[in-house]
């Protein structure tokens, strides 16, 4: 059994046992369609919600792009009437949510269409609370405290990764606090999750392999995860196995179809498993990573992966094998597989090319500790274990 630097060699890890027959309930509130040409649909998805009058959330970056025009095509061609917001910020804050709450309800937009990355879906889904229950976000933060259902949202992601077109989760920053905050609830659902291969073509290589490693540590996460159950399982296991068949190749061929399904279809799997297991350690770390040193969310959560895996392997060996066969691996073990992984798809990142000193650890540490995701984790882990998982990404 390997022991991390600085832990005891004759000291044994803290295992969290799982219950094979822990209580679980699966909802999936959210309708997908998937395939080339999906966004052609639109205007009928919001004929059935019986809608007539969306905003458009983007975020900067893709408000640059053709994309956001495809899908203001398809809504003139059917005579729909819409607006166009696209100046949400990367890692959303709180205050650009309760601004495009007040333009839905100065404008009287009656649904929102989230299109772009885990960003934009994000702003989206929070908007839509907040615009219908006339609360300010802050007051929607948490479980379960949002109080009415929100405008009708569907959601169009454009990267493969985050998985938030099918997720209950809302993550913000709070820039007066420093820290990354979620609105949870279920009604904030989307009521539809567009997934068309074709919008997500254009994504570079760098941003297909950050976001797709999001997407993977998911699904590893959520398979690792103490409150997994026989459902949540089989998807996340998928979702590995669809990430280790297509990723390299849509970091390659931008251009692959096949590739770039695969991969949203990776995505939009683990989170579905996630959503009932919450997540571990890689997460845990990242969130705070991103809100103290504006690390981008796929990039931190890499990092962290394989020293998170090899944290578990110890415990638990036999799921993380099943990880690395998953990945269509030969080196044995889920952390070797992935360092692979992220060496084929150029992700050489370090904490250290971001402005993070070991200094700064204990702030990390402080706002890591409050989520459940370490709970989640089947191996124990306090501050000082944290720590040195920080320091092998240093």
């Amino acid at each position: 059994m390997r022991a991390m630097q600085g832990e005891q060699s004759d000291q044994l890890p803290e295992v969290r046992h799982r219950d094979p027959l822990r209580s679980a309930r699966y909802v999936l509130p959210t309708t997908i369609l998937y395939g080339a040409g999906t966004l052609d649909q639109l205007p009928q998805l919001l004929s059935e919600l019986g809608v007539g009058y969306p905003l458009i959330i983007t975020d900067r970056g893709l408000g640059a792009t053709p994309i956001p025009q495809l899908v203001i095509d398809v809504l003139r061609a059917a005579g729909v009437k819409h607006d166009v917001y696209a100046d949400v910020e990367s890692d959303p804050s709180t205050a650009i949510v309760d601004q495009i709450a007040r333009l839905l309800r100065e404008r009287g937009n009656d649904a929102v269409i989230g299109l772009g990355g885990g960003s934009a879906m994000d702003a989206a889904k929070a908007a839509a609370a907040a615009a219908a229950s006339g609360l300010p976000v802050s007051q929607l933060t948490g479980p379960d405290k949002v109080p009415c259902d929100p405008l009708p949202i569907i959601a169009i992601p454009t990267t493969a990764g985050t998985g938030s077109e099918v997720t209950r989760f809302a993550v913000l920053t709070d820039l007066d606090a420093g820290a990354k905050v979620s609105v949870a609830s279920l009604r904030i659902m989307p009521k539809f999750a567009v997934l068309d291969p074709s919008l997500t073509t254009g994504l570079p290589p760098a941003l297909t392999a950050s976001t797709g490693l999001d997407a993977l540590a998911h699904a590893v996460e959520s398979y690792g995860s103490v409150w997994n159950n026989p459902v949540s399982e089989g998807m996340a296991l998928h979702a590995i196995g669809l990430v280790g068949q297509h990723l390299r190749t849509a970091a390659a061929r931008p251009g692959d179809l096949i590739a770039r399904g695969g991969m949203l279809a990776a995505a939009c799997i683990a989170e579905l498993a996630a959503n009932t297991t919450r997540l571990g350690l890689a997460h845990a770390l990242a969130l705070p990573l991103g809100a103290t040193h504006h690390i981008p969310h796929g990039v931190a959560v890499a990092m962290m992966l394989g020293p998170m895996c090899a944290f578990n392997e110890d415990v638990d060996p036999s799921r993380y094998e099943q990880v690395a066969s998953a990945l269509d691996a030969t080196s044995g073990t889920a952390s070797a597989a992935i360092a692979k992984l992220c060496a084929d798809l150029g992700l050489k990142a370090r904490l250290r090319d971001f402005g993070v000193r070991e200094e700064d650890y204990d702030r990390i540490l402080t706002l890591a500790t409050r989520s459940d995701n370490v709970l989640a984790n089947p191996r124990a882990a306090g501050p000082s274990e944290m720590k040195q998982l920080l320091a092998q990404a240093q």
